[in-house]
């Protein structure tokens, strides 16, 4: 109870939430929406050059939904594949207690030497987005989990690097019928100064930029490719995470053009938030999509706009066939009309000075047949189950998912508060 009250004091409401202030809640921690903390890391560097971890995805259909790759955690080294995930602050696996997490490898810290069961608290955490999935459930999605200490391994790096993470003893059906293991938060710090030393007792370290700080990791920086290349290493992969920097060899050097994130946000709720210039599709602009901002979530297979009416407006300008699917945001229509229908959507992003358009492709919209509606295919675009407004000006509030990432090269500082975009060197050769 403390802990959550400690959080919902100095994190604030979830993201949506259209309040000038803080207010203090008891209710469960939102893991994609209000963050893990951390006190700084010195802004030196690491040592060594930037270093790739494979990805895999995982499909359902025709669609892809999440990029994931391996870590380990413990002595000796118990592994794990978990989602990158832009939109979380916490890392977290299942615990060998636990019955409702389906085939996903169980961590057991008695098969640990360097485990240690502190700070030991206790923490619910829910997902604010759908995460992997592409619709949305009654059921509350989410974990049960204890904050624990171990070493935690990143493609070979990490070792005597102590990162504390969560163990959960239950698992949402989200997480248990996903293919990747758990997650592995990437949100931001509060203010991008890395020094431990003057970090809050109180306070998280998440994995990522402890490994950051020990020097584990070169530097506060990241990069994504989402385009596989069946040609790579080992057989190939289907993406790639490049930690510390980037891989000049996928993308176009001379292409990368980066945009601030909106620091007030940003800080807010410890995640990357943009601003939103316009949202077009052709020629149009759609009308709630000039003054807004977005959430960008590597760990999201939708994009959420910011209420019922933008997604209308959004679909319409496609086809008028194109209709609600349930209750809880999903939108389709028959398979052959939404594979005709469907059209480019660009979003510029960014501040007047410093701006990308990036553009949603008409090849990612279709997210293929809707559960239990054979014929019908649902599109990416989806209502958030409340109006979502920014918590400061209360502009509307979108998610950008893997669908408006996928591509471009993207490279993420977390010091510099900059998310950049280069056009790929290769093309998905899946």
């Amino acid at each position: 109870m403390k802990l959550l009250l400690w959080l919902a004091l100095h994190l604030g409401l979830a993201w949506g939430a259209a309040l000038p202030e803080a207010a203090v809640s008891l209710d469960p921690v939102p893991q994609h929406l209000s963050p893990f903390q951390l006190g700084g890391l010195s802004k030196r560097g690491g040592h060594g050059r930037p270093v790739n971890i494979d990805l895999e995805v995982w499909r359902r259909g025709q669609t892809e939904l999440q990029w994931y790759g391996e870590i380990t955690v413990g002595t000796p080294p118990q592994k794990f594949k978990l989602v990158f995930d832009t939109g979380a602050g916490l890392m977290l696996i299942a615990h060998k207690n636990c019955t409702t997490c389906g085939t996903h490898p169980l961590c057991d810290p008695s098969a640990s030497t360097t485990f240690s069961a502190q700070p030991g608290y206790k923490l619910e955490v829910t997902f604010g987005s759908q995460g992997g999935g592409t619709t949305s459930t009654p059921e509350v999605q989410g974990a049960n989990c204890t904050v624990v200490t171990d070493t935690v391994r990143m493609a070979g790096r990490g070792d005597d690097v102590y990162s504390e993470f969560l163990i959960c003893d239950n698992y949402s059906s989200g997480l248990r019928e996903q293919d990747p293991d758990g997650i592995f938060g990437i949100g931001l710090t509060p203010d991008g100064n890395w020094d431990e030393t003057q970090g809050n007792a109180t306070a998280f370290k998440p994995v990522f930029w402890n490994l950051v700080a020990s020097g584990q990791i070169p530097g506060p920086e990241f990069s994504f490719s989402f385009i596989s290349d069946r040609r790579g290493p080992r057989g190939g992969r289907a993406g790639v995470l490049t930690l510390g920097g980037t891989d000049r060899s996928q993308y176009i050097p001379s292409t990368l053009k980066t945009i601030p994130l909106n620091r007030p946000l940003s800080e807010l709720r410890t995640r990357w938030v943009v601003d939103v210039r316009g949202a077009r599709i052709g020629g149009y602009t759609l009308a709630n999509s000039t003054d807004a901002v977005t959430l960008v979530d590597s760990g999201g297979a939708t994009i959420i706009t910011p209420d019922k009416e933008t997604t209308q407006e959004l679909y319409g300008r496609m086809s008028d066939q194109i209709k609600p699917l349930d209750a809880r945001g999903a939108w389709g229509a028959p398979c052959d009309v939404l594979d005709r229908a469907v059209r480019d959507v660009t979003f510029t992003v960014g501040t007047a000075a410093q701006h990308v358009d990036a553009v949603v492709k008409k090849e990612y919209i279709n997210v293929g047949e809707y559960a239990g509606k054979p014929g019908i295919c649902q599109g990416v675009f989806t209502d958030p189950d409340r109006v979502a407004r920014e918590p400061i000006n209360g502009r509307p509030a979108w998610i950008f998912g893997t669908p408006w990432l996928r591509s471009y090269y993207t490279v993420w500082n977390g010091v510099e508060r900059t998310i950049g975009f280069a056009t790929p060197s290769h093309r998905d050769r899946g």
